[in-house]
């Protein structure tokens, strides 16, 4: 019996290669990657934006507690917190809010027409909108409409999506998710949250009218605010009149003033914060 034969055999031509373009493959490949990863943000995000409102209040001021309070004020700006504050005691105390909510007011020097809420019960009002607001049920009704936001937790639901793409870019880099948060907590948490949905904005609206009625036995004062601020259209867009279109709103408000057999008459206490123009 022959010993076995044994040869080197050279490998089949293009067992190595592939029809492929290796670049193309790539592409393929990270494409991949970054639709799972929006699919993946996407969906924490939804969940993130129903759970946050559904969290303890007391979150909200834990959460605040660890930013800056801002700079104490002195002089007129803290005069004008202080009438904010008390106009808002009372406008809170007509909501019904939950045992510890509480509102804390304080006034803006910037002369956009604006107004907003933040997390923890924080409401800000900008200077260009405190003097050009007449009445004090005009007032009333920018700050009850504003608590709304605050009573139902609309702003943590706004929050709750930004805090999760945070969280998701923290896997990728400690950094780059950390600074996200930073930001979205410092500033994102003042002008950058008001997305508001067109239900989100008919509550809060709805929530204003309820409150004026209760405090002054007549809802006008909404209605006054909405047109001022429809008047001033030609300026910058506020978070106010942004999420739906002023007249919009403002037809809801009467429909609903009327449905209810609520007064609409004009706004009579004058506001002492209003500029001699």
């Amino acid at each position: 019996m022959s010993p076995p034969r044994l040869e080197n055999r050279l490998p089949a031509e293009g067992i190595n290669s592939s029809r492929e373009h290796p670049l193309r493959e790539a592409a393929w490949l990270v494409g991949s990657v970054l639709v799972v990863f929006a699919l993946l943000l996407f969906g924490v995000g939804e969940l993130a934006r129903w759970l946050a409102p559904r969290l303890p209040f007391e979150a909200e001021l834990k959460l605040m507690a660890a930013l800056p309070a801002g700079d104490p004020q002195q002089g007129e700006a803290a005069r004008r917190s202080r009438a904010l504050q008390a106009l808002a005691d009372r406008v809170a105390a007509a909501m019904d809010l939950p045992p510890g909510m509480p509102i804390q007011l304080r006034s803006e020097a910037r002369d956009e027409l604006n107004a907003y809420a933040t997390l923890g019960g924080r409401v800000r009002v900008f200077d260009g909108l405190y003097t050009r607001i007449r009445h004090e049920e005009t007032m009333a009704a920018l700050l009850a409409h504003e608590i709304a936001h605050v009573r139902e937790r609309h702003v943590a639901a706004q929050l709750g999506r930004g805090l999760a793409g945070s969280l998701l870019l923290s896997l990728l880099s400690a950094d780059a998710g950390g600074m996200a948060a930073q930001q979205l907590l410092g500033q994102g948490a003042q002008l950058g949250l008001f997305a508001y949905s067109r239900e989100q904005e008919a509550a809060a609206d709805a929530a204003a009218l309820a409150a004026l009625q209760r405090l002054y036995g007549e809802v006008g004062g909404l209605a006054e605010l909405l047109e001022l601020l429809r008047e001033q259209d030609g300026e910058a867009p506020t978070a106010l009149r942004s999420h739906p279109a002023i007249t919009e709103r403002l037809a809801a408000a009467r429909q609903l003033a009327e449905a209810r057999g609520w007064t609409s008459g004009r706004p009579q206490r004058p506001w002492p914060g209003a500029s001699a123009e």
